[in-house]
């Protein structure tokens, strides 16, 4: 899809207007690696979308990196029990990376601030299980790994 189609599209999209994190569609400068998401649920032929400074400033590394072979986001959804209401949910990981060396990554984007949240950590259980044996390493990045702050 075209940078113009795109942003089109996003001032479609609802948005909440007191949202306090940054949020826009990012164009990767090597469209090659960048791979949209499986699941048939999300928008196929966009962008990739992202909902903070910290997701762009990821996306800006995976596509300038020349160590990643492809990136994507929010992949695929991956069930997980919600602490609060014992009942299942879909959770998608912001993105997943292939390095060149064979190395993969899921990979989750939080503020250090809610890596503590009972939700989050019910996510990110799901998610290393969900891992196990797939040759998928999952890993959650802060602005410690994004060298934000």
């Amino acid at each position: 899809m075209s940078i113009s189609k795109a942003k089109r599209y996003q001032s479609k999209r609802r948005r909440s207007s007191g949202s306090r994190f940054k949020r826009g569609f990012y164009a990767p400068l090597n469209e090659e690696k960048y791979q949209q998401p499986t699941d048939r649920t999300m928008n196929k032929g966009i962008l990739p979308e992202y909902r903070s400074s910290y997701e762009l400033k990821f996306m800006k590394w995976c596509d300038m990196n020349p160590e990643v072979e492809y990136w994507g986001v929010e992949p695929f959804p991956i069930p997980y029990v919600k602490p609060t209401d014992n009942q299942v949910h879909r959770y998608f990981p912001d993105a997943i990376v292939k390095f060149k060396n064979g190395k993969n990554f899921l990979i989750e984007i939080k503020p250090k601030n809610q890596c503590q949240d009972p939700v989050n950590l019910a996510k990110w259980d799901a998610a290393k299980k969900f891992c196990e044996g797939k040759d998928i390493d999952f890993i959650v990045m802060t602005e410690k790994e994004l060298g934000i702050k």
